[in-house]
């Protein structure tokens, strides 16, 4: 009886809950979805005993369970392949990353404040069963509580490696990608500066009569983990036809940093090209006219 409940209180054994991994095997619907929802649904781990031993802590045991059914071996496979898996994509993504930066880019990904926050989102934390100690340190020691935080996290990505051998790894491979990539576009590529930016980007489209203006582009913001002040600029446009045109934006640690950011963008906005174009044909009738200027003026000179 005991064990039937047990089975019953485990929400990956309920019979519609079968029915919706039928449709996608990947992705566990029946659970609660995370706050933020510009992250993606959370991968079911298949096996119900699995899924059960990624939120019980070693301490939470009893004298008849097992220590392979804790999280604790789980998480130890987590963490090992969550430290390749950000290894290996910051090392493809950034080629211009020394290997100190690619280090610290990659320790970022997977520190325990960063899977601390995918956590408390996907609320794993409500599921654990934890000892009571913890659940006392908890409330005076916010480090602590977010290394426990980032176990619970590790070892539900060993849970999904280890009940699924045939897709697990990647499973995990593409909901981290989709977990990682808006750390990237906010956190790591707002400090990869093209100090350079400006420069080019007045060279390509700088003419006589035109202007590039870099503005505010929104109040200051702090960044979402690591606490500092983000600054936000926009850089515009006029001449040639055009009037304020918004190139790009972008953001940095202070005004001039979002400035570099934000001319990077432009230089990889497919209008750019129009408008070079456009310089071109400007450029060419300038120096015709000044062409024909100066043969008039020789012409002049040779009457008199």
């Amino acid at each position: 009886m005991a064990r039937k409940r047990a089975r019953e209180n485990d929400v990956d054994t309920s019979q519609p809950q079968q029915k919706k991994r039928a449709t996608n095997p990947s992705v566990n619907q029946s659970t609660a979805q995370p706050q933020d929802h510009h992250l993606p649904p959370l991968p079911v781990i298949p096996d119900p005993a699995v899924a059960k031993a990624a939120s019980l802590h070693q301490g939470a045991l009893n004298a008849q369970t097992p220590l392979h059914a804790s999280l604790e071996r789980l998480e130890f496979l987590g963490d090992a392949y969550l430290g390749f898996l950000a290894a290996q994509t910051v090392h493809a993504r950034y080629p211009q990353f020394t290997s100190g930066k690619l280090s610290q880019t990659k320790q970022f990904l997977v520190c325990n404040a960063t899977l601390a926050r995918f956590t408390t989102h996907y609320e794993l934390d409500k599921r654990a069963q934890l000892p009571e100690e913890i659940k006392i340190k908890e409330r005076t020691d916010s480090k602590f509580w977010t290394k426990i935080l980032g176990d619970l996290f590790e070892a539900y990505v060993g849970g999904i490696i280890v009940s699924d051998p045939q897709h697990g790894y990647a499973t995990v491979d593409t909901w981290m990608a989709e977990l990682w990539e808006p750390l990237f576009t906010s956190e790591v590529e707002d400090e990869v500066v093209n100090r350079n930016a400006k420069q080019e980007l007045a060279t390509k489209i700088m003419t006589k009569g035109t202007r590039i203006t870099y503005l505010d582009n929104g109040p200051i913001q702090k960044s979402s983990l690591k606490g500092r002040d983000i600054y936000s600029v926009k850089v515009c446009y006029t001449g040639l036809g055009y009037h304020d045109l918004c190139l790009g934006a972008g953001r940095g640690s202070n005004k001039s940093e979002a400035g570099y950011s934000a001319a990077s963008q432009a230089l990889r906005n497919p209008q750019l090209l129009e408008i070079m174009a456009k310089k071109k044909e400007h450029d060419l009738m300038s120096q015709a006219q000044k062409d024909r200027e100066r043969k008039d003026t020789q012409g002049d000179v040779t009457a008199a």
